[in-house]
C-alpha cells in the first residue's frame, strides 16, 4: 500500500516541478515587462504588476497545459476565461501584497539594503506565494478539464 502513494506522490513532485520550471520562464517574461514598466514608463508597481502578470500568466496557460497536466482536447479554449478570471482575482490580491511590500520595503534601512530597488524585490517577495496557488488551481482546473470530451 505504501508503493503507490510513493509512486503518486512523486508524480505531484515531477508535475510540480516542470510547472515551476515553466512558470519560471513564464515570470521571466512577467518579470521583463514589470521592470520596463515600473524603470521606463514610470507606471505604479501594482499597475505594473496586474499588466505584466498578464503576459506570463497567459505563457504559462499555453506552455503547460499539455505538457505537464496531460489536459487534452480542445476543452482548453473554454477553461482559458475561467483561469484568466482566476488569475484577475488572484493578481488583485497579490497587487495589493506587492504594494505592501513596496511601503515596507522602501523604509529607509530596509532600501538601503536592497539597492534602492523596493519595487523590484517586493515582486521577488510575493513570486513563490502566487507560484503555488497558481498551481494548485490549475491543477483543478485541469482536473475537470481532462473529464469533458470535447465536442
Amino acid at each position: 500500500m505504501i508503493f503507490p502513494v510513493r509512486q503518486q506522490s512523486l508524480q505531484y513532485i515531477r508535475q510540480f516541478m516542470g510547472f515551476v520550471f515553466l512558470s519560471g520562464l513564464g515570470w521571466l517574461c512577467d518579470f521583463s515587462t514589470y521592470t520596463l514598466l515600473v524603470k521606463l514608463f514610470d507606471i505604479s508597481p501594482a499597475v505594473a504588476n496586474f499588466i505584466s502578470s498578464y503576459v506570463g500568466v497567459t505563457f504559462v496557460w499555453f506552455t503547460s497545459l499539455k505538457s505537464v497536466f496531460r489536459a487534452t482536447g480542445r476543452a482548453g479554449s473554454r477553461f482559458l476565461l475561467l483561469y484568466w478570471a482566476f488569475q484577475f482575482l488572484s493578481i488583485l490580491v497579490y497587487s495589493h501584497c506587492l504594494n505592501l511590500m513596496v511601503r515596507v520595503f522602501g523604509d529607509p534601512a530596509i532600501s538601503s539594503l536592497l539597492g534602492g530597488e523596493a519595487a523590484v524585490a517586493a515582486k521577488i517577495f510575493v513570486t513563490p506565494f502566487n507560484l503555488v496557488t497558481n498551481f494548485i488551481f490549475m491543477k483543478f482546473l485541469t482536473h475537470f478539464m481532462n473529464k469533458i470530451k470535447a465536442p
